[in-house]
């Protein structure tokens, strides 16, 4: 994970594992296919990018290898009629979820189970839209990761769908909320925060998307830290990932969101234009020699996004989301 020697490695399995499918992926939906909503200014407007944000048409499941997109089944959600938009990435699982039909819960809610994670859809109680639990005690066993060795992840992960490029933003708001609910330790003798932690974490990707740029496809990982087991607010890290894409990562720290803490059990809410933070991000990644074929803003779009747990400790977690959104407003003409 992230210490000062060695903090790329927290994020860089999961996101080389993303890059096979986002570099390799046309976006081929025209705009005059997808819903706008006009607003106040002339030739303006706001759109949402995320597809399904209660996850009711379920997930395509990818096999446990990282690397490349390999689709292994479908977990039906709670609408069969709905067709999954959202990827399931359960990277370097030694138990992935079989591809049968979930459990209805008696609040309505639909799981996914077994001894090493679970996926529950649905509000649950009344209160979150998707649960990621994950068991490394079951993972792992009694024997801690070791350095060099993969660790576990349970991510949801989806591209959107014809994104305007920066240039063409005047805003990018996210929101999400989050809840604890669970994150028990099992420190081994050979315990270390620097390689044995437990994070959950979003991440969109920014992407050099002009086919006439040197650059096409070349992107950044722009992350929201949501919880880290050693920080009661997750520290920010910038640097180049260095276990595959060679990309530059952008994580501002926890308090550039909130200032809530998700180990105290309740809800963190981030609500934030990000468009001020997606700028910095190229603007510093160019600064340190990362995407220099193209210093375009016209050339970037924000291609998609990933959520949910990397953990790489013996720790047994489960997370909380609900009302994921993520709508980008257009500049007015001529602005």
């Amino acid at each position: 994970m992230k210490t000062d020697t060695n903090r790329a490695q927290g994020v860089v399995t999961r996101l080389a594992a993303l890059l096979a499918v986002v570099v390799g992926t046309i976006l081929s939906v025209t705009e005059s296919q997808v819903a706008e909503v006009k607003d106040a200014g002339p030739n303006a407007f706001e759109r949402e990018l995320v597809r399904d944000p209660h996850f009711r048409g379920g997930f395509l499941v990818l096999d446990s290898k990282p690397g490349q997109r390999v689709v292994t089944g479908e977990l039906a959600g709670g609408e069969p009629a709905v067709k999954p938009v959202w990827d399931l990435a359960q990277w370097s699982s030694k138990f992935p979820l079989a591809i049968a039909p979930g459990c209805r819960q008696t609040n309505g809610a639909l799981a996914f189970t077994n001894a090493a994670k679970q996926i529950v859809i649905g509000r649950l109680g009344g209160e979150g839209d998707l649960l990621l639990r994950v068991n490394a005690s079951v993972e792992y066993g009694t024997r801690a990761r070791q350095e060099g060795e993969p660790w576990v992840h349970l991510l949801v992960q989806q591209e959107f769908s014809a994104p305007p490029s920066l240039a063409e933003l005047r805003a990018a708001r996210l929101h999400i909320a989050a809840r604890l609910v669970r994150s028990r330790a099992v420190k081994t003798s050979d315990y270390s925060p620097g390689k044995h932690a437990a994070q959950f974490q979003l991440f969109f990707t920014v992407q050099n998307r002009n086919r006439q740029s040197p650059g096409f496809g070349y992107l950044l990982w722009f992350g929201v830290p949501l919880y880290d087991d050693r920080h009661r607010i997750p520290v920010g890290h910038k640097s180049k990932d260095t276990a595959g894409s060679e990309m530059f990562i952008f994580t501002p720290d926890g308090s550039s969101y909130t200032s809530l803490s998700a180990h105290d059990g309740g809800w963190v809410t981030v609500d934030k234009d990000l468009l001020p933070l997606l700028r910095e991000a190229l603007e510093t990644a160019w600064a340190r020699g990362f995407l220099t074929e193209s210093r375009a803003m016209t050339d970037y779009r924000i291609t998609g996004l990933n959520l949910g747990w990397e953990v790489p400790g013996i720790f047994d977690v489960e997370m909380q989301v609900r009302d994921l959104s993520f709508k980008v407003s257009r500049k007015a003409s001529g602005k």
